[in-house]
């Protein structure tokens, strides 16, 4: 319990007025950037709406559930405070799902994946840099180089190389979607990349999760999120194949 005591004295001694600001600006110029790539949709109006809704709703609940089976310092947050721990892996994973059911549901075969992939990229890396500030996602300790996040100890800043890596992954997607190539892939290359990106990350970050078979609980969410990725990618290349053969 007195882990618990100093990890919540690293959550009060981060600036709460930032991090809100960095989610703020993240959710504009994700939602920007999607809402710009939507435009070559070849639907209506209320199927647009539906579309963005179910994504939106998904991955408010993504964001928040995972927290609830999390084990450890997370899941006591979530029986402590209001409001709880979030996940990007798990936003992005029932987003995806929610989308793809109702999609299913209402009959629409139209790929609509390329849409989400700048914006969902841009929106991570501008997001932990709002993790940074407000010192949640904190690193482990180390004796050289570290930040003091305000338990008197030197830990890395595992926010900003992430929020370095995602910017990168951001320039990349980008210059896919600027060159027009892996059209119907680029949200599932996210994934995937980002997905084995966040299971090595999460080496350098606290263990505030439980954990199974000696992995930390975030990095099977990672797995599985890398997993998503590239079955979607084989399943998408082997279309691809038989679309241009016939």
């Amino acid at each position: 319990m007195q882990s618990f005591a100093n990890y919540d004295l690293i959550l009060a001694a981060g600036n709460r007025g930032l991090f809100q600001a960095a989610v703020l600006i993240a959710s504009a110029v994700g939602s920007y950037l999607i809402l710009q790539d939507s435009k070559a949709w070849p639907l209506d109006q209320a199927q647009k709406r539906s579309i963005f809704i179910c994504a939106l709703l998904g991955s408010l609940a993504g964001a928040a559930l995972p927290a609830f089976f999390a084990g450890e310092f997370v899941e006591w947050q979530v029986e402590h405070y209001f409001v709880g721990p979030k996940t990007i892996i798990g936003g992005l994973l029932f987003s995806f799902f929610s989308v793809a059911v109702y999609k299913r549901v209402a009959g629409i075969a139209y790929d609509t994946s390329d849409a989400f992939a700048r914006g969902c990229a841009i929106m991570m890396a501008i997001g932990r840099l709002g993790c940074f500030a407000g010192h949640c996602c904190f690193g482990i300790p180390v004796k050289f180089g570290g930040m003091d996040f305000g338990d008197g100890i030197q830990r890395i800043p595992v926010q900003l190389i992430e929020a370095l890596f995602l910017f990168i992954l951001f320039i990349a997607v980008n210059e896919l979607h600027r060159k027009d190539l892996y059209r119907g892939r680029r949200l599932f290359i996210l994934f995937l990349v980002y997905g084995l990106g966040r299971f090595f990350l999460e080496f350098l970050r606290e263990p505030i999760a439980g954990n199974v078979a000696g992995l930390g609980y975030y990095q099977w969410l990672a797995l599985f999120l890398a997993g998503v990725g590239a079955f979607q990618l084989v399943v998408r290349a082997r279309r691809i194949s038989k679309a241009s053969i016939q």
